[in-house]
């Protein structure tokens, strides 16, 4: 095996060959970038795998870049840099493949030992290796092969199949328990919050929903309860969902938008003709929900399954997102009460309308006097970063900017990232992400506490010349959340424009998805993000720096006093 002298400076310039910045950002990527440069030369070298000596040299590469994982220096920053410590898998399972192709199947099991000995914490660990191109020919090797079933052991640790069963109508009491403990055990291993809550005792929660989960003789009724002990932990990325084919049974809800305004529900949309002839209608004040005055059923029959961390993003669930859900079978009555004060009653059904048609909102508007108006609403794809490239060229002749995010509910980061790199020509900065890291040793050793790993951070890439240079205001609400709260909060870290509107949800992180018996998932939150000086918005939410609120008379007028106060403070 060959064996290089591990120079930095030569990695650097690989890297450089290989077309990248020629100035990485921190230590970690920097070391990160030129392990990378090494991989692209031997890849290249490589090629088809016909040609040994180039797979010999290609080898040489690879060889280098373990040198350089095994310097204490570069170990070290591994410890910090997500990206670079598993840089060694890549490594190890590129040599594989290199000495596969040589027909040298002992040391590419070697090195497929090795990298698992480094990776064996992934269960999908064995779905990485079959997917490797070129190593079919050790398939058959008994080596291999225990490799592959010791993985699918440690696949059972975290994916929990026999209790994660399909769905049936029943569930035996060992599993509602089993599901039950599978929830408490990831949030108490996992869960990023709990000192925002720490008023909730969660093992005694855990034996209060015991005897409830035993009690339940149907799927059904077991997710009513399993549904209720999520919330408990009180954050919007921490959830139980029911299994696909009940999912009707809870979440149904007829094409109707509503919120709470003036602490007063209010319909804001009828989004079908068929439901609009039954009386509702845009602007009606909801009194009352099955004859129960509505404050007091959103208490009783809403709340208890709402996953949220702040009394804004609780009433956002409560009255907006999940107020007239439920079973599809059972149709809603409603008690309205229109801008005259006069009274009716309507019965509508809990299904999907064949005419139903939300409003479309653009994503783009000229406001006139040269201010432009973009609606950012989710965060789910690039469409929006489509959109906003399409709007580019009137978006820079705009001498202001109205970014409404006043909808989005999140999605990915990214997304929300690329846009504000045309505000600026410098890198965005971000929030701060932690996750928590369990030593059981340390514990063993009478450690209490609770130890935090720092993921990677570094300002989000940013090349752009032609960027825009006017007046910036970003319009916010309750349902801006999640990855919307993190394109507001990189905002504000740019100082590049003012928020108007209300205060944020107050929730973001990255939650840890899993399945539950009878085929419901859940989530918990296992990303802690924070800003460059260690406070948070999770749990209280981003506040405006020009708070405006609409009234029922703006409702019912469809007046937009936050659009209106933004067209005052860009134009002043």
């Amino acid at each position: 095996m060959l064996r290089r002298a591990c120079s930095l400076s030569l990695c650097l310039s690989l890297w450089m060959v290989a077309g990248q910045t020629a100035e990485p950002e921190t230590p970690g990527m920097q070391a990160y970038n030129a392990i990378q440069a090494l991989r692209q030369q031997s890849n290249k070298l490589i090629g088809d795998g016909h040609d040994p000596q180039a797979i010999c040299k290609a080898v040489g590469y690879l060889d280098e870049a373990i040198g350089m994982l095994d310097r204490a220096d570069v170990d070290e920053l591994g410890n910090g840099n997500i990206y670079l410590k598993y840089r060694r898998w890549d490594v190890e399972m590129d040599l594989a493949q290199a000495y596969a192709a040589l027909g040298d199947n002992d040391a590419a099991l070697k090195h497929i030992e090795a990298a698992v000995r480094f990776h064996s914490i992934s269960y999908s660990v064995a779905d990485l290796i079959k997917g490797r191109p070129g190593l079919a020919a050790l398939q058959s090797d008994p080596r291999f092969q225990r490799v592959m079933q010791d993985q699918r052991a440690i696949e059972q640790i975290w994916k929990h199949s026999t209790i994660a069963t399909a769905y049936t109508d029943t569930l035996t009491p060992e599993q509602r328990v089993a599901g039950l403990s599978l929830f408490w055990s990831e949030g108490n291993f996992n869960f990023v919050y709990f000192d925002h809550i720490t008023d909730v005792d969660w093992d005694k929660a855990y034996l209060q929903f015991v005897p409830q989960v035993l009690a339940a003789q149907t799927t059904h009724d077991y997710y009513d309860v399993m549904m209720r002990f999520a919330p408990l932990l009180r954050d919007g990325h921490t959830n139980i969902y029911p299994p696909e084919k009940i999912a009707s049974q809870f979440l149904a809800r007829p094409p109707i938008e509503t919120a709470l305004v003036d602490d007063r529900v209010l319909v804001l949309e009828v989004a079908s003709p068929t439901v609009a002839k039954l009386g509702v209608h845009a602007g009606d004040e909801i009194v009352s929900i099955d004859a129960q005055p509505v404050r007091d059923y959103a208490q009783a029959r809403v709340r208890p399954y709402v996953s949220s961390g702040t009394p804004q993003d609780a009433d956002v669930r409560t009255y907006s997102y999940q107020l007239l859900s439920g079973d599809e079978s059972r149709p809603v009555v409603l008690t309205l009460r229109d801008g005259r004060a006069n009274e009716h009653t309507a019965t509508v059904d809990r299904r999907s309308y064949a005419d139903t048609h939300w409003t479309e909102r653009p994503f783009y508007r000229d406001l006139g006097r040269g201010v432009a108006y973009v609606n950012v609403d989710e965060f789910n794809d690039d469409h929006v970063d489509a959109q906003f490239e399409k709007a580019w060229p009137r978006i820079r002749a705009a001498k202001a900017l109205v970014i409404d995010a006043r909808d989005n509910g999140g999605g990915s980061s990214q997304y929300g990232l690329t846009i504000l790199t045309y505000l600026t020509n410098l890198p965005i900065n971000t929030l701060l992400s932690k996750q928590r890291q369990y030593r059981p040793v340390s514990r063993a050793h009478g450690s209490a506490s609770i130890e935090w790993q720092a993921l990677d951070h570094r300002p989000f890439p940013n090349d752009r010349k032609d960027v825009f240079t006017g007046k910036v205001v970003v319009l916010i609400g309750p349902k801006t959340f999640s990855a919307g709260e993190d394109f507001v909060a990189a905002l504000q870290l740019m100082r590049r424009g003012k928020l108007i509107g209300e205060r944020t949800g107050g929730g973001t992180g990255q939650p840890l998805t899993f399945e539950l018996p009878g085929g419901g998932t859940a989530r918990i939150c296992a990303k802690r993000d924070e800003y460059p000086d260690g406070h948070t918005f999770v749990g209280s939410g981003i506040a405006p720096d020009i708070e405006v609120k609409a009234t029922v008379a703006d409702v019912r007028a469809k007046r937009d006093p936050a659009l209106a106060r933004a067209m005052a403070e860009v134009l002043r």
